[in-house]
């Protein structure tokens, strides 16, 4: 669990409500995916890409659930991570 209080310069207004996503910066943000692998969940980044429009509402909601409650999916702590050796030419 994190503390919300961390958010307050992220999405606070003001008087220090928080402020939640729209759909339009999620969507941005989907469109805007770099082309990588996909994680844990398989989705891969084109799908994001080509579906923002489609993807944001719900992507939305759960991010500003998680923002709002100071909780993180416990999905969201898995990471595949891949070593990749150096080659050393010559």
């Amino acid at each position: 669990m994190y503390d919300p209080s961390e958010l307050d310069h992220f999405r606070c207004d003001k008087s220090g409500d928080f402020q939640p996503l729209t759909n339009i910066e999620v969507e941005q943000l989907l469109r805007n995916t770099k082309l990588t692998a996909e994680g844990c969940d398989d989705i891969p980044a084109w799908l994001l890409r080509s579906c923002s429009f489609d993807l944001a509402d719900i992507v939305a909601y759960v991010l500003n659930c998680s923002f709002s409650t100071g909780t993180v999916p416990s999905c969201w702590l898995n990471a595949l991570v891949t070593p990749v050796p150096k080659v050393r030419d010559g």
